[in-house]
């Protein structure tokens, strides 16, 4: 019995020399356009993947092989050299918002453009650790303790979450710290939702405090500090186009930009900044990381103190005299510059990047002569972050 030979229609034809020509023109585009291996990606900030091949010898890349690393850094290389890949990503952030996934994401769509953090856990074992050490370091060390918990946005501005949101945990843990006994615990939220404008007090595009919202927080611990805060007309303000973390962790490239805010004084100017300890220290003069503030620079919000250290001494040569330390992270960055307007030196420390080869803090307590303690984190630093054990 004669069998026929399957005949492809006009159409089908078509669609597999289509399907074909695209294959061809992306493997000639990944062939031919320009690289960026190495380089920092300035819409998602990190740094893209190497050449798998390059600068490697035969045995090395033998080993890799056996060990599957080599089809590892082949994926991660086409992946972060595919054609047209931040138009791709953009589409599926787009795509998986407007088909009703968005609160399923790690970065959520809120309205007029505000972007919030996915919440946090309703509760942390890391958290009562940090609580605990906080309590055991302060008492050890007969420091009146402030401490500062951010929560995220969502808190303070809540009329732009979507209709539809997960619940938001971080009062919760700034509840159970202000139960703790600690000497202040500021109640961020309550305080920012009284402001005249608390949208101006977080990013739109990052999951910071602003100046302004570093201000508020600043003027409140002030008095109970005992301290003067400066008014904020002693200040000069100047902008600079900002894009944050929410930015390049969501993919919505069509988010408009942020203003970062440099405030600068007189007193600032004379501030001195030296970053780590001993002979190995630099100093800097003022507060702020000017290369950062060029156009150009990806991560302006590192140009305070240039950006996260794990030591940090600040000295202010018309200050009140008083030495305070600050245990902080990056939210830390922006308000130690307020705090630096009254004390004669801070000694800010980000336990991220403490090692046992620095020196104790408690040896830099006795030192400095140090009475009070400001701690401001994050929340997610408060129930995530490790490194509070060098508190000793």
């Amino acid at each position: 019995m004669e069998t026929r030979a399957k005949k492809f229609t006009a159409a089908q034809l078509a669609l597999v020399i289509a399907f074909c020509a695209a294959i061809a023109a992306v493997f000639v585009l990944l062939l031919v356009l320009p690289k960026h291996a190495g380089e920092l990606s300035p819409l998602e900030f990190r740094t893209l993947a190497e050449l798998p091949f390059a600068g490697k010898s035969a045995q090395k890349l033998s080993d890799e092989l056996v060990r599957g690393e080599l089809s590892d850094n082949v994926d991660s290389f086409l992946e972060d050299h595919f054609p047209g890949r931040s138009f791709f990503i953009a589409l599926n952030s787009y795509y998986l918002r407007l088909t009703g996934r968005n609160t399923n994401q790690p970065v959520i769509w809120g309205r007029e453009g505000r972007l919030y953090d996915a919440p946090l856990p309703a509760h942390s074992e890391q958290f009562d650790k940090n609580r605990q050490k906080l309590f055991e370091f302060a008492e050890a060390n007969g420091l009146e303790t402030y401490i500062v918990d951010i929560p995220a946005s969502a808190l303070a501005i809540a009329d732009k979450l979507p209709a539809v949101h997960p619940d938001y945990y971080d009062g919760d843990y700034v509840k159970a710290l202000a139960e703790s006994g600690f000497t202040y615990v500021p109640d961020l939220a309550a305080l920012y939702k009284a402001q005249p404008d608390p949208d101006a007090l977080y990013y739109l595009t990052d999951h910071h405090w602003t100046m302004q919202g570093a201000y508020v927080c600043y003027a409140d611990l002030c008095e109970k500090l005992g301290a003067e805060p400066v008014p904020e007309s002693a200040f000069e303000r100047e902008g600079y186009e900002f894009f944050g973390s929410f930015y390049r962790e969501s993919g919505l490239w069509l988010t408009k930009p942020d203003t970062l805010e440099i405030w600068r004084s007189p007193v600032l100017d004379e501030v001195t900044t030296a970053i780590g300890w001993g002979e190995r220290a630099t100093v800097h003069k003022g507060v702020y990381d000017e290369e950062k503030l060029k156009e150009g620079e990806v991560d302006k919000y590192a140009a305070y103190l240039w950006s996260n250290n794990a030591l940090t001494v600040i000295e202010n040569p018309n200050g009140s005299g008083e030495t305070v330390m600050l245990v902080k992270d990056s939210y830390g960055n922006s308000i130690a510059p307020l705090l630096a307007m009254n004390y004669s030196r801070i000694v800010m420390l980000d336990t991220r990047y403490y090692t046992s080869t620095m020196p104790l803090p408690s040896e830099l307590i006795a030192e400095y002569g140090i009475e009070k303690l400001i701690v401001t984190f994050g929340t997610e630093s408060m129930i995530t972050d490790s490194g509070l054990a060098f508190l000793r």
